[in-house]
């Protein structure tokens, strides 16, 4: 069975999933956070679960949007 970290339980399809842990990696790095850092990964996965809600599917979509909703743009 797959793991979809902090998604694994989110009401939506498989594919969508992998593209919102996919987006979470992504985004997680490009702010420099470690694995370690819990605070601000929920942040993260908060800012991707916001996006997906909103109907957004593609991971660089997702990237774009939780990227914004953090940067408080």
């Amino acid at each position: 069975m797959p793991s979809y970290g902090p998604f694994a339980d989110a009401p939506f399809d498989p594919e969508h999933r992998i593209a919102m842990a996919s987006a979470f990696e992504i985004v997680s790095r490009d702010f420099g956070l470690e694995p370690c850092d819990i605070t601000l990964r929920k942040w993260v996965a908060s800012a991707v679960l916001e996006c997906a809600h909103r109907g957004i599917r593609d991971r660089i979509e997702i990237r774009k949007c939780a990227t914004k909703i953090l940067r408080l743009n």
